[in-house]
């Protein structure tokens, strides 16, 4: 099996809700990231063998698959391909795991993961389209119809009881987390994988 390796990485700075990114269509703003990282690394996209791009609010502008629309938009071949996937929270994580395990599989030679989500234009909930109908069919509504689906706070709860991790535990993991993300910043290390975002 062959070892999977990451060459470079790229992203823009995070934004909040109608921030500096909310005149960005989604799409533009992951091809900006795709052009950047052409301009670091010196390579032909025309070699890469697929764009997986993670993006949970797949509707409005984020919708027809947009790491497609981003790679168009970033006017690199047609011959690239590109595939969006939706695994929620962890989109683009997964986006990354595929693109390992295509290289790892022998599949890809070059694959770019990436991943995108402007809430300001798309925000959470937008998929649910009133008319259209409801996600959750009946057989997945009994399934929980005691316990009723859990939300996304209920599961965390539910897994923190099932590893017996303590509210205390999470607490200081995520100061730790924080202090350790303002120290990186402080000390200059995301400064390389950050690009400028113009206005």
């Amino acid at each position: 099996m062959r070892d999977a390796v990451i060459v470079d990485a790229v992203r823009t700075p995070g934004g909040r809700r109608n921030g500096m990114l909310q005149d960005w269509h989604p799409a533009e703003l992951g091809a900006h990231v795709l052009k950047a990282l052409v301009e670091r690394t010196g390579i032909d996209p025309a070699i890469v063998d697929d764009v997986i791009m993670g993006c949970v609010m797949q509707v409005g502008e984020q919708s027809l698959n947009i790491g497609r629309n981003a790679v168009l938009t970033a006017g690199w071949p047609e011959t690239v391909p590109a595939t969006t996937v939706d695994r929620q929270c962890g989109s683009s994580q997964q986006a990354l795991h595929f693109a390992a395990q295509g290289v790892m599989a022998g599949a890809y030679d070059v694959v770019v993961a990436a991943g995108v989500e402007v809430m300001t234009r798309t925000p959470m909930g937008a998929s649910i389209v009133k008319g259209m109908g409801f996600p959750f069919p009946q057989p997945m509504m009994d399934r929980y119809s005691e316990s009723g689906l859990p939300a996304q706070g209920i599961g965390a709860d539910m897994i923190a009881d099932e590893y017996g991790i303590t509210r205390e535990d999470l607490d200081a993991f995520a100061s730790e987390s924080q202090g350790r993300a303002l120290q990186a910043t402080e000390e200059g290390r995301f400064e390389n994988e950050v690009i400028p975002v113009p206005d």
